[in-house]
């Protein structure tokens, strides 16, 4: 991830706040009730803030990128300069649950990275992923952001049955993001390239920043999970078996 975007990416942040109430639906649906749980690749420490604000439990984060680890508050868990493949015995079957929040995307073989991942969790444990949604939305952005695929539905579902995760829900979110996306596309072939990461992810003034959390609203008032987005997140429950 550029490291721009640490800067940018902040809780009152729309997006982030969207992304988050997502996440807490699902786990809700999935019947989530477990104590501790594993950020991976969790930056500047953020999502793991959040979900223990909200469900009160312990979240341990890990990522290889020392200065958003500096970035990053103390909460309940620990921080960690930590390669899953390392395999620490201690981390291996200990988590309830396990987050790949927007990291899969940035790595070659994200299959590969989510068994590793997986071996840390629980049998019977649940598995949260949210990645960028639809090829056909790729843009520059992606490109600075260090993404190196967007997904579908199907990609995801793919994922989970070679990864003996039995799927629980796998919802897009963000439809009403499609537009702005789609202009975010024309404006950034405009836009410098030292801007990227900023003109993609910060609204352009308040105003526009009030359409989106009012779209924010709206979306997640539906009963329903959109039947396109700009994002997927998708959960599962790890089998009694990790397939190597």
């Amino acid at each position: 991830m550029a490291d721009e975007w640490f800067e940018l990416a902040t809780a009152d942040h729309f997006w982030i706040k969207w992304r988050h109430s997502v996440l807490l639906s699902q786990l809700k649906r999935a019947h989530f009730c477990g104590e501790l749980g594993l950020d991976v690749g969790c930056g500047h420490g953020l999502v793991a803030s959040m979900v223990e604000r909200d469900l009160g439990i312990r979240i341990d984060g890990c990522d290889l990128h020392r200065d958003a680890l500096r970035r990053a508050e103390r909460g309940k868990g620990r921080l960690l300069l930590y390669n899953m493949f390392d395999r620490n015995p201690e981390m291996l079957r200990a988590y309830d649950l396990l987050l790949l929040m927007d990291v899969i995307e940035h790595v070659e073989d994200d299959l590969e990275f989510i068994r590793v991942s997986l071996e840390h969790l629980k049998p019977g444990g649940i598995i949260a992923i949210n990645v960028p949604a639809h090829m056909k939305l790729h843009s520059r952005y992606d490109e600075v952001a260090g993404h190196k695929r967007r997904y579908s539905v199907r990609n995801i579902r793919m994922l989970f049955s070679k990864t003996n995760v039995t799927p629980i829900n796998i919802a897009q979110w963000g439809m009403l993001l499609l537009p702005a996306l789609l202009l975010r596309k024309v404006i950034l072939n405009l836009t410098p390239a030292e801007r990227t990461i900023s003109a993609g992810f910060v609204p352009a003034n308040p105003f526009v920043r009030r359409v989106l959390e009012t779209l924010h609203h709206i979306e997640t008032c539906i009963p329903f999970s959109p039947p396109l987005g700009t994002s997927i997140l998708a959960t599962g429950r790890l089998g009694h078996t990790v397939p190597t």
